[in-house]
């Protein structure tokens, strides 16, 4: 049915071959030698990348491309030798050269597509907008399916990567419609995270982009990604990226403040700062032009209120700060237990309303492990430096030291 004529059956189809092989999956793992549910994976597999080669409809092939990703993360989490397969089956180069073919506008399902964007007039502008969706459905499935290869194949991806990340560049060109650049953004940004240290070289070529789009990006949606994106290189980057450190924590002090009208941006941001202050050491704390002013935009940014999957690295970046004993955080030790207290004040009120259970409920919640790790640099504070935390602590409302003392391991 992955190849019936009708393009809604087919796109059917390819969700049913994913469930099919996540459900294979499930009943038969695959550790080394039981390689049982794999011809249900082949299945799938095969049926998308012969969707990607040779189905001219946009809205299937995405769809195949979306199925793609969720089996090859099946298969990955089921870890054994599933993942062993997916190489020697072909699956991992295949399908990144159907992605990539995608990206470089090649597909089957994209021919007449203009690649280099422009306007139009009149009654034209309407299809013009109309083909930029359609154009955008099939990236959007590529940036399902690409990072979930990257993954899978670690560092090792790297070289293979270069040819994406050039197509990838391409797309975030002004020439581009924005909705194209922030996925472009996007999947770049989960790529070079499952990649990795190795995927460093691509670190300076993507942040000036990034940072361009942070000053002059019209929708929240590509302020959003690239943000992220831009806190992810620096992260990963290291010394490559120090060069754009000054210039990312100009562009994050506006996004920071009130002036952004999008909370998601403003977490994003929060996240993003936390990464800058915290790569190396907190070293960016000890740069005059950086520290001081971007810690305390970061901390008045917190807690966050709509994007609590950057969570980790936000708080975590509280949590670095605490730890790092320099001089130029100790007058922030107070607004930090404060942001702590309430953020576990909030946890707990949420986790009174609606537990959360294995059927969900964890979207606007905080980790647990991230709560963890915020009771533990409290404890460690309290214990090295009793005389400075304990009355900061008590300065606290009664129900934000309550909550914070739950988070704390046992004495």
């Amino acid at each position: 049915m992955a190849d019936y004529m009708h393009e809604m059956v087919r796109m059917q189809a390819h969700a049913a071959l994913a469930r099919l092989a996540q459900c294979a999956l499930l009943g038969a793992p695959p550790p080394t030698g039981n390689l049982s549910a794999m011809p249900a994976v082949d299945a799938a597999l095969n049926a998308a990348q012969r969707a990607m080669l040779e189905d001219d409809d946009r809205d299937a092939v995405a769809a195949a491309m979306e199925a793609a990703a969720e089996v090859v993360k099946s298969v990955g989490a089921a870890a054994g030798g599933g993942i062993a397969h997916l190489h020697s089956a072909g699956h991992i180069t295949g399908l990144a050269d159907h992605c990539l073919a995608v990206l470089e506008g090649r597909a089957m399902c994209q021919e007449g597509e203009d690649e280099e964007g422009g306007g139009g007039a009149g009654g034209e502008d309407e299809e013009e907008d109309e083909e930029a969706e359609l154009g955008q459905i099939v990236l959007e499935g590529c940036a399902e399916l690409l990072p979930a290869l990257a993954t899978i194949a670690g560092a090792s991806f790297a070289p293979a990567f270069k040819p994406h990340f050039a197509a990838l560049l391409r797309r975030t060109g002004a020439n581009r419609p924005e909705g194209q650049r922030s996925v472009a953004y996007a999947t770049l940004v989960e790529v070079v995270r499952a990649i990795g240290s190795a995927a460093t070289p691509v670190v300076p070529l993507a942040l000036p982009g990034c940072l361009r789009e942070l000053r002059a990006a019209e929708t929240a949606g590509l302020r959003r990604n690239c943000t992220y994106c831009a806190g992810v290189m620096v992260e990963v980057g290291g010394a490559a990226a120090a060069p754009f450190h000054g210039a990312l924590a100009q562009a994050l002090a506006h996004l920071l403040s009130s002036k952004e009208p999008d909370r998601g941006v403003r977490d994003n941001a929060a996240s993003s700062a936390a990464r800058l202050l915290s790569v190396d050491g907190c070293a960016a704390v000890r740069d005059p032009a950086v520290g001081p002013p971007l810690v305390s935009l970061f901390l008045a940014a917190l807690p966050l209120v709509e994007d609590f999957e950057e969570a980790a690295s936000a708080y975590g970046g509280v949590c670095a700060l605490l730890r790092s004993g320099d001089p130029g955080v100790s007058a922030h030790v107070p607004r930090m237990l404060q942001v702590i207290g309430q953020v576990a004040a909030e946890e707990a009120g949420k986790e009174a309303e609606e537990p959360i259970t294995a059927q969900g409920g964890e979207a606007d919640r905080v980790p647990a492990e991230v709560l963890a790790a915020m009771g533990r640099t409290v404890a460690d504070l309290l214990a090295q430096f009793p005389a400075q935390i304990s009355p900061v602590l008590a300065a606290l409302p009664a129900e934000h030291q309550t909550a914070v003392r739950a988070l704390m391991p046992p004495a």
